[in-house]
Order: structure tokens, then C-alpha cells, then sequence
């Protein structure tokens, strides 16, 4: 039987970039998406320095800041 990391897991993705988030920075996220209309949509951008949600029409806010990754973008493949 597999374990629940191994379900959630997918095969052969290559991760592009991640962000860390703290509480803070989630909070900030969801209320771009509460102030979202419907049919409007919020674009996460990761930066060489920053997350940053812009909305449909082009509001941006800064979510928080971003670490340099090298190699594969993925922390969890650092644990293996």
C-alpha cells in the first residue's frame, strides 16, 4: 500500500519554482482573491527576488520575498 506522500507525488513533474509562504504572506494572497470579481483571476509571479499576485487587470501586490534555489526548484527533492 502506498503512503500518503507517495499518492499526493506525482510521477515525472519537473518543478519550475516554489515559494515559501507564511501565514502573513497567505493571508495577503486571499485577500486578492476575496476582492476578485467573478471571472476575474489572480497570477502568482515568482521573481528572482519576490512573490507577487497580479490580478486580471493588472493590480499587483507584494506577497513576500524568495530565496535563490539551485539546482532542482523543489525543497522537498534537498530531503531525499
Amino acid at each position: 500500500m502506498k503512503s500518503i506522500a507517495e499518492r499526493v507525488t506525482p510521477k515525472n513533474l519537473t518543478v519550475l519554482a516554489s515559494a515559501e509562504f507564511t501565514p502573513d504572506m497567505a493571508e495577503n494572497l486571499v485577500q486578492m482573491c476575496a476582492q476578485a470579481q467573478e471571472g476575474e483571476y489572480v497570477v502568482l509571479q515568482i521573481c528572482n527576488w519576490g512573490v507577487w499576485a497580479v490580478t486580471s487587470h493588472g493590480i499587483r501586490m507584494f506577497i513576500g520575498s524568495t530565496r535563490e534555489f539551485r539546482g532542482n526548484a523543489d525543497p522537498a527533492s534537498e530531503l531525499q
